[in-house]
């Protein structure tokens, strides 16, 4: 009557997809910056969304380990290069973490 086979197929989570874009947002707030290795292709591109509504800056990390600022149409260029995330400055300095590594209430 009832074969032994299942039709149950295992789900596999994607690969590609490594962190969601409202944690990073959480996390760069928290902390002030945040880095991204040159090969994490998925966490930059939600990136670049995230900085196109404004509420992230991101910097290229130039070979010589200093930050340049780059501009919104500028980041897609210069995805093989590691990144510095920041919180944008709409108080004070950019890159200030919000209450000392913890969300304001």
């Amino acid at each position: 009557m009832f074969e032994p086979e299942t039709n149950v197929v295992a789900f596999k989570p994607r690969a590609g997809v490594k962190h969601h874009p409202k944690t990073i947002l959480e996390r760069v707030y928290a902390a002030g910056s945040l880095a991204v290795g040159a090969d994490d292709v998925s966490t930059k591109t939600a990136c670049l969304i995230l900085q196109a509504f404004g509420f992230l800056v991101i910097e290229e990390v130039l070979a010589d380990g200093t930050p340049r600022l780059l501009q919104k149409g500028e980041a897609r260029k210069a995805m093989d290069r590691p990144w510095r995330l920041s919180k944008p400055a709409f108080s004070g300095e950019l890159g200030l973490p919000d209450g000392e590594g913890s969300f304001r209430s």
